[in-house]
């Protein structure tokens, strides 16, 4: 099988976005709430949240 190259390294439909969306939640339960937000909307707005083409 053929590896489709229009995924944008998404893993499971999580992408890059989602991955900082979800690492802006851990951090923000951990660390720090304001970083954690931040580092949140970076993956939302920047990359599209979870799956691309849908906001979460």
């Amino acid at each position: 099988m053929a590896v489709d190259s229009r995924r944008g390294g998404s893993v499971g439909g999580i992408g890059l976005g989602g991955v900082l969306v979800i690492i802006g939640i851990i951090v923000a339960l951990i660390w720090s709430v304001w970083l954690g937000i931040i580092i949140a909307l970076i993956g939302l707005i920047a990359f599209g949240g979870f799956a691309r083409g849908k906001w979460y």
